[in-house]
């Protein structure tokens, strides 16, 4: 199959994943609302953030295995990739067995420190006990999805977590119909994680994506060496990331309150699933990226990073601004009043979703890349002065302050960073300055925040409903328009539309005026 169709597939399942994620939270939100009182709800949110730093255990490892896939998987025959999954699995289990001794340890101290409250600290602790497990059990099952994506199966993989969180969810109502309570969050979990992994091992399997019986090779020292010095790095990367995007919900739950934390948690709920849309357009493409980089084709490679980050940047353009246009209106509608914010927090999200788009398509191409370096360090650095910021400004500036402490500290560290190592990179493969990258972006945004002034104006006095619809429809429609007329590149916006079916080709070339002809994207 092409990279061309890998990608479409995937980047299409990868939507419709974010799809079931986004059904995953308008159907259990409002359903906990309903069976939960707000303290317990909050007591979710908090458990669910803690266990997503279990991952930090996995020290750079995951992503490092499926990149070094990639590098071995056209040499089945001397062994070397069956050296690397069985290597893989290995490690997996040993980190799956640190999770489980180290959080089994923990999770006795832990209700103390975060000051749970005593009549919500035994299910706290059996929330968390149970979360440690699944983890653990995931570090394993993780390589199934290593394999897929290592050989552009990303379409197989989404399939695989769209089942999961579809079981996850019928489990979860199941669990509030018969009284479980916030132990129906557990019994999701473990339901949706058995019966994928089920499935990846499956398709795994249908794909013949493992090596033959002899070309499985033997657990090697070299491999992990391999796999270790990668991983370092990624693993810094990693602990600042989750530092970064995940440590707001610990600083407001023990600085502002369980309400403040159930506040929190709702109100950035869409700005996460926006976050994962936008990102995903260029991580969809990095195991061909890898693969180009594997197989030394350079020229290529660059040239198809430079169209994407100016997608990617475009993109999130138009979602930040559709974003502060309609968080307030949809969090209104979505739990009938129960929960709002200012507007200007939402126009922060907005401002940091930006930094965060092109961020990330730097730092996923320097790690494709293997150029790591030091921006390590600063992704580490950033997570430090971010908390150090914030625990400072929260007490006094509420949530509003801290959010400018996320953007600032972004814009400082990583943003920075990341720009200054690809036009460093750029110019050493001879292409193009950085610079002239972002002109799309500030033109597109020229055009959106106009639009959005004017809405704004004519729907003051509207209901949120009506701001809603109105806002989405009119952000969305100019931001597709003034993307492809004002911001991407013309060869780009080409060969796209050259590959739709016929009828769509001619309404979309209309449309737009751009020309159906071009050579082909790979």
């Amino acid at each position: 199959m092409s990279r061309l169709k890998n990608y479409a597939l995937g980047l299409v399942s990868s939507y419709a994943q974010i799809g079931a994620t986004v059904l995953y939270s308008l159907v259990s939100i409002p359903l906990a609302l309903t069976f939960l009182p707000r303290a317990e709800f909050g007591l979710w949110a908090l458990t669910s953030q803690i266990a997503g730093y279990l991952a930090l255990v996995d020290l750079g490892m995951g992503s490092s295995v499926a990149r070094i896939l990639i590098d071995h998987k056209d040499e089945r025959n001397n062994g070397r990739y069956g050296e690397v999954i069985k290597t893989g699995l290995l490690v997996g289990a040993l980190q799956g067995a640190m999770v489980l001794v180290a959080g089994s340890i923990l999770v006795w101290f832990m209700a103390d420190w975060l000051r749970i409250p005593k009549n919500l600290s035994g299910d706290f602790f059996w929330l968390m006990t149970g979360q440690i497990v699944i983890a653990s059990l995931s570090f394993v099952s993780r390589m199934f999805g290593q394999v897929l994506f290592a050989w552009q199966r990303l379409d197989i993989f989404n399939y695989v977590q769209i089942f999961q969180i579809l079981v996850s969810l019928a489990t979860l109502w199941l669990g509030f119909a018969l009284g479980w309570g916030v132990y129906s969050l557990l019994a999701g979990l473990i339901a949706g994680w058995a019966l994928g992994t089920a499935f990846s091992v499956w398709a795994c399997s249908r794909l013949k994506l493992w090596p033959e019986r002899e070309q499985w090779g033997q657990v090697s020292g070299d491999r992990f060496t391999e796999m270790f010095k990668y991983a370092a790095d990624i693993f810094l990367i990693a602990l600042g990331s989750q530092i970064i995007m995940s440590s707001q919900t610990v600083l407001v739950s023990r600085m502002l309150g369980m309400d403040a934390a159930a506040v929190w948690s709702v109100m950035t709920r869409p700005f996460t699933f926006v976050t994962l849309i936008v990102t995903r357009v260029l991580s969809t493409t990095m195991p061909a990226l890898a693969e180009m980089q594997a197989r030394q084709e350079i020229n290529r490679l660059w040239e198809r990073y430079r169209e994407m980050f100016i997608m990617v940047s475009v993109f999130g353009a138009v979602c930040a601004i559709l974003f502060a246009a309609c968080n307030s209106p949809f969090v209104f509608v979505w739990t009938r009043g129960r929960i709002s914010w200012p507007v200007h927090n939402a126009i922060l999200l907005a401002a940091w979703l930006i930094v965060i788009a092109q961020q990330s398509c730097h730092t996923g191409m320097i790690m494709c890349l293997k150029e790591v370096r030091e921006i390590k360090y600063t992704f580490l650095l950033e997570g430090v002065v971010f908390i150090v910021a914030a625990v400072i400004v929260l007490p006094r500036m509420g949530i509003a302050g801290m959010l400018f402490c996320s953007v600032l500290c972004s814009l400082a560290f990583t943003w920075a960073n990341g720009n200054w190592r690809i036009a460093k990179l750029t110019r050493e493969n001879g292409q193009p300055l950085l610079s002239t990258w972002y002109h799309p972006f500030f033109r597109l945004c020229l055009v959106m925040l106009r639009v959005w002034a004017v809405m704004e104006w004519l729907l003051r006095d509207a209901s949120s409903w009506t701001q809603l619809i109105v806002k989405g429809a009119c952000l969305t429609a100019g931001g597709l328009w003034a993307s492809v007329e004002l911001a991407l590149p013309r060869s780009l916006t080409t060969e796209l539309i050259g590959r739709l079916p016929l009828t769509a080709q001619k309404i979309t070339a209309r449309l737009f005026r751009v020309s159906r002809s071009g050579p082909p994207l790979q």
